[in-house]
């Protein structure tokens, strides 16, 4: 099987297979070459034009350095038969590469357009199971069949069920392989984080990748395999979740980013066809960063909020909150939001009160137990632990971000900030 290799800026070589690459080069796929991987944050960072494209790769390649290092690691190779093996390698790279290709252009600024209260994972799942992809999927399903038997067939609906957890419960290798993309352990934001922070020109995201995934292993209990950590990735992992707080405070939730995504997402509202996205997937499709630009453009004449997006006009943030507000602080907050906008007027202002998020999933105290434990095990005796138990940062890393701010247009700014200096 000749493979290909793409250059990525991150990983360098990374090595494609023959009935991926006609995944890669389906017009589903390619669209994502113009999804912006950070929405407006080019607005911010200029460096920040890479996309969806580019990261569903990178995620395929990490994610099979870290199942690779596994198998290295461990019994699971015992665990499981090297049929199975392949098997399960083969259904992690495609969960990997097909994992996006329902975003909205823009990602996930403008994901609140979307119908019926659909997510961009639903989307996804209409794209690989209506569209060319499923069809090729199906084609790798048929060569593992051919080679293994029925047992390892390998369709879109399988793909799409282990990612999302459906129908996985009863299966506990489908659970496992579930955490290499949706955990906080996963390959998903491994990467991410790494291609933010070199397209952003920042440090932030950098953590030490290969220590991490060399030190990823499997803890089996009671014939349950669950995705593990060895003692000495500790430090390691410690650094990938600091990385992620930092990109978060510093880059996701910038004021100015923030304001763009926001701005972006109240045009849409008003501008698109029945103020959504369409549902059907072939309709879907068409729609990506640039044909949103055009329809922005189009209108930037009559909409404020069009032209702002289109001269990158400002508004001034005048108000914000601490990164971890406490009750005290966020009462004040609110207070003098709405003195400030009783004072002025609300139709001068944009509120952002959405930027929250948790540092990590990982609960405080937790039992080895519990589905949600990131289990440290001690090479030496064996004997496993929690991240929980072992690490001092992640267990005292609980409080939620929760950024609220207020904005100004720019005509008011010097003006509103007086007014906010006599109420202090």
């Amino acid at each position: 099987m000749e493979l290909e290799k793409y250059r990525d800026p991150v990983h360098g070589f990374i090595e494609v297979r023959p009935l991926e690459t006609k995944i890669i080069n389906s017009p589903p796929f390619q669209r994502l070459r113009n999804i912006k991987q950070l929405a407006m944050t080019n607005y911010v960072y200029h460096g920040a034009e890479h996309s969806r494209f580019g990261h569903s790769i990178g995620v395929m390649h990490l994610v099979t350095k870290a199942f690779r290092s596994v198998i290295n690691n461990n019994a699971y190779s015992n665990f499981a038969s090297t049929p199975k093996i392949e098997w399960h390698e083969q259904i992690l790279r495609l969960i990997a590469l097909t994992h996006d290709l329902g975003h909205a252009p823009f990602s996930h600024a403008s994901e609140s357009l979307f119908p019926n209260n659909l997510k961009h994972e639903d989307m996804t799942e209409k794209v690989i199971k209506q569209t060319v992809v499923g069809k090729y999927i199906g084609e790798i399903g048929k060569e593992f069949v051919k080679k293994f038997g029925e047992n390892f067939d390998i369709t879109p609906e399988l793909i799409c069920n282990i990612y999302r957890g459906k129908d996985a419960g009863e299966n506990s290798e489908f659970v496992f392989l579930n955490t290499f993309m949706d955990s906080e352990l996963d390959c998903d934001k491994m990467d991410y984080l790494l291609r933010d922070s070199l397209y952003c020109g920042v440090n932030y995201g950098k953590f030490d990748l290969e220590r991490l995934i060399s030190c990823l292993t499997v803890y089996i209990q009671d014939s349950i395999p669950r995705l593990a950590l060895e003692y000495g990735g500790i430090q390691a992992f410690e650094e990938f979740v600091l990385a992620r707080y930092f990109m978060f405070v510093q880059v996701y939730f910038h004021r100015t980013r923030r304001y763009f995504d926001i701005t972006l997402a109240r045009i849409l509202e008003k501008i698109l066809p029945n103020g959504i996205y369409p549902e059907d997937v072939e309709d879907y499709l068409k729609w990506y960063d640039n044909s949103v630009i055009q329809l922005i453009k189009q209108h930037a004449t009559s909409n404020d909020d069009c032209k702002r997006i289109i001269e990158r006009i400002v508004f001034s943030c005048v108000l914000e909150s601490k990164t971890h507000p406490q009750d005290g602080d966020k009462r004040l907050f609110e207070s003098l939001k709405k003195r400030i906008i009783r004072r002025f007027g609300k139709e001068l202002f944009i509120e952002d009160y959405s930027a929250d998020k948790m540092p990590h999933k990982i609960p405080a105290k937790v039992d080895i137990d519990d589905e949600k434990a990131i289990i440290i095990i001690d090479k030496k005796t064996n004997q496993p632990s929690t991240i929980s138990n072992e690490s001092h940062i992640i267990s005292s890393l609980t409080e939620k971000i929760n950024i609220q701010r207020l904005y100004v247009c720019k005509e008011k700014q010097c003006e509103v900030h007086e007014y906010i200096e006599n109420e202090y």
